[in-house]
């Protein structure tokens, strides 16, 4: 039985406690650190009950993966519903993925820079990220449709501008304060200039 097999309640309930586990240990000693041994050690089972679950411990770094961007997706709609279109929401939306990141540091790694050698997420597993961008993208478009920004920010060079500046507050707040929280950083208190330097970027009119 995999990861990916049949889920009853017992069964999830089960494979959440893995996972768990599993992002506990990387936070002890490194998200590249985990192992199948340290695992089933950590979980007090033999090494051969762990692999009918996961057949690696890269695909246990994909089930955290997974996991990391769906919660991920899901503080991004939290963050924008409700919020006036524009602007207003894209800088909502984008504030609350900042915060899930500062207060998932473990999974923050794994999800937006490359901790673990020969891992590459699979394509199910990078699926709610691909939505992300998506919407990401529809909020931008949205933001230049009320003349908040120039018709050149809804683009590839509009994306990777305004995730620089978002991973930019996030790898020197991870980097530098990982223990702080969220309003006492004092990257993350700069947070509020992203949305105000990407419209310095692409300035309507």
């Amino acid at each position: 039985m995999t990861a990916t097999s049949r889920r009853t309640p017992r069964h999830e309930a089960t494979l959440q406690s893995i996972l768990d586990r599993s992002v506990e240990i990387m936070a002890e000693v490194g998200v590249a650190g985990l192992t199948m041994t340290r695992l089933a050690r950590a979980l007090s089972i033999q090494p051969p009950s762990l692999y009918k679950w996961f057949p690696s411990v890269l695909a246990v770094h994909d089930a955290v993966f997974a996991r990391g961007q769906r919660a991920n997706l899901a503080a991004w709609r939290d963050g924008i519903a409700g919020a006036e279109t524009g602007l207003v929401a894209l800088f909502a939306g984008m504030t609350a993925t900042a915060r899930w990141a500062v207060t998932h540091p473990v999974e923050a790694q794994l999800l937006f820079w490359r901790p673990v050698p020969g891992f590459r997420p699979s394509a199910e597993a990078m699926a709610p990220a691909d939505e992300l961008v998506a919407e990401l993208g529809e909020a931008i478009g949205h933001a230049v449709a009320r003349g908040q920004l120039a018709s050149e920010a809804d683009s590839t060079e509009g994306l990777v501008i305004l995730a620089s500046l978002h991973f930019g507050v996030l790898s020197q707040h991870l980097a530098n304060e990982p223990e702080t929280t969220w309003d006492e950083g004092l990257y993350t208190s700069a947070y509020r200039r992203v949305i105000d330097l990407f419209v310095a970027a692409f300035p309507p009119g």
